[in-house]
């Protein structure tokens, strides 16, 4: 069996601080709702927060905020999403988030303890649910928070364009353990199994339908794009003060959420209402400074942990709706961009990405053990190859389900440079300290038998001993039609290369299991079983050799943060 269930996680029981409803949405289900209130019986602001992982569990720690946000003078609204725990309706994600938002609003300013001003937040999901809210246009919504999360991450979750974009079987895990009924589940899924079909008919064997997993292989066929919001986007519908708030090392989402605030800065009237807060830290909030601190920093396992996270972080969100939902003006001006550089501290700017100059390093054929990254270019062009075999993928460097916790598993990648379909690009040991900020760019010219090809590039930081941390990621699908030429912007990061230690690059075809596998032929990669090797070959070297453009800047010295 492919499938196995480890755990399953059942509703548990709401706080005794809390009053539960069941709030009826316009067709009659009913939501289950948690209301926390500040122990002064005037009106009071409220915060919402709507999820899929149980709104009384110890995993979301609501009912630990909620104590903070009181203690702030907030009604604290939390609530299982339709199809959820203790909620009614059908377990289907993203369908429902815009017309429930709407709905749950309109209720709470109709309570007695209400002032009639909401702001909305959450993570991940819940993220998610925050901009469904937003994208609502309910006028009570005058501010949010969406956290580690990305507007369109429906889209890729439950949409497959996997002609463009590589698909992450790490979001058809979700779907499996999260959204096949009212429960959540732990399962050990061996992807090696067989088909993503067969993984869903495994799991539909197991725990029963999951719909919205079904409705994923459904859409793959045709690639078709995936909107919930109907034809009230974010994109075009946003009107309140936004507080975008990700984290560097979550490659899951970060990518996402950091295009949001790109577009949003982009426009010419609303830019305004946006504002950035990123984290050093992996989307469950360990933070790089913690790595090899073990549980004991780990705020899903330890309650220090916990309670220093909600002591800072509630602060900054209660801060921030302070200002925009009731009207506080802060002591200081807020910075348009807050941003932490790993291994330094905070940085504050008028703009993100700040102001930097950029610094090129050469991809090249030479190199003792390894290719170099040099300063300067090969004199002659040479192409170098490997050969991507699906039913050999390179393997990822953590389980599936450290992808969300990547900073806690924070894995050393050093054994990916043995292998023949990896190339690997090392620096020499830098002289001295190397910040950069943005988005690392990697261009080239690469060419591949098959029709279209899979490229996962790694940024990575080489220490002293050998020990490979990746520090930034890139993946994109090439194709004959669009022609071999490479221009892949990694994802963000703000990071110290300290001296001593040695830039590098690897690029290979496969990340597996985190994403599922080019099938080396045409083939739909979530449904064909026909796979074979194919070769690429990526030019180093002359005038068109592939290159590293780093974003490099000058980092502000913190070190009274915490940070080493």
């Amino acid at each position: 069996m492919s499938f196995t269930i480890v755990e399953t996680m059942t509703p548990e029981p709401p706080s005794a601080h809390a009053r539960e409803h069941m709030v009826a949405m316009r067709d009659g289900v009913e939501l289950a709702t948690d209301v926390h209130l500040p122990e002064h019986s005037t009106a009071h602001s409220a915060i919402l927060v709507r999820t899929c992982y149980d709104k009384s569990s110890r995993y979301t720690a609501l009912s630990f905020e909620a104590e903070y946000y009181r203690a702030r003078g907030f009604a604290f609204v939390t609530q299982d999403v339709r199809g959820k725990f203790r909620s009614g309706g059908e377990t289907v994600p993203y369908a429902h988030d815009v017309a429930d938002g709407y709905d749950t609003v309109d209720w709470i300013v109709r309570q007695p303890w209400s002032n009639g001003r909401v702001g909305v937040t959450g993570q991940s999901y819940y993220g998610f649910t925050t901009w469904a809210a937003v994208a609502s246009g309910h006028p009570a919504i005058k501010a949010a928070v969406p956290m580690v999360t990305g507007i369109d991450m429906g889209a890729g979750h439950v949409g497959s364009q996997w002609g463009q974009q590589i698909p992450y079987l790490a979001g058809l895990n979700d779907l499996l353990q999260i959204w096949t009924d009212h429960n959540g589940y732990l399962a050990e899924i061996d992807w090696s199994a067989g088909s993503a079909e067969d993984i869903v008919a495994a799991a539909r064997a197991r725990i029963g339908e999951c719909r919205a997993a079904t409705d994923m292989l459904r859409r793959s066929v045709d690639q078709g794009w995936y909107n919930p919001y109907g034809d009230r986007h974010p994109y075009h519908t946003t009107s309140v003060p936004i507080l975008h708030w990700q984290n560097w090392y979550d490659p899951g989402l970060a990518p996402l959420g950091l295009r949001d605030w790109r577009h949003f800065r982009s426009l010419a009237g609303p830019r305004d209402l946006h504002y950035l807060r990123v984290g050093s830290a992996d989307h469950s909030g360990y933070l790089l400074q913690d790595v090899g601190a073990g549980d004991e920093r780990n705020p899903y396992l330890s309650g220090a942990a916990l309670a220093e996270k909600i002591e800072t972080e509630c602060a900054e969100v209660a801060d921030f709706f302070d200002e925009h939902v009731n009207g506080v003006r802060p002591a200081a001006p807020r910075p348009r961009a807050r941003w932490h550089v790993g291994h330094v501290g905070w940085q504050s700017s008028q703009e993100y990405p700040p102001p930097s100059r950029a610094l090129t390093f050469h991809l090249s054929a030479h190199g003792t053990g390894t290719c170099a990254l040099n300063r300067d270019p090969d004199a002659e062009a040479t192409t170098l190859t490997w050969t991507h075999d699906p039913d050999h993928p390179v393997p990822s460097s953590t389980d599936i389900e450290a992808i969300w916790y990547l900073l806690a598993a924070w894995p050393d990648e050093r054994d990916l440079a043995e292998r023949a379909d990896v190339l690997t690009f090392r620096s020499e040991p830098l002289a001295g300290h190397l910040d950069f900020a943005g988005q690392p760019v990697l261009t080239g010219q690469v060419s591949f038998s098959a029709p279209s090809t899979h490229i996962v590039a790694k940024l990575q930081d080489v220490h002293p001993d050998g020990t490979t941390r990746p520090i930034s990621w890139g993946r994109t699908v090439l194709s004959r039609a669009a022609g071999g030429s490479l221009t892949l912007a990694l994802d963000d990061n703000a990071y110290r290369l300290r001296k001593g230690h040695r830039l590098q690059v690897q690029i290979q075809s496969s990340d597996f299991p985190h994403s599922a596998v080019h099938p080396g032929t045409d083939g739909n990669p979530w449904l064909t079983t026909e796979r074979t090797p194919s070769t690429q070959g990526l030019t180093v070297g002359g005038s068109t050799g592939a290159r590293l453009i780093l974003p490099v800047i000058t980092a502000t010295e913190t070190p009274d943060d915490g940070s080493h």
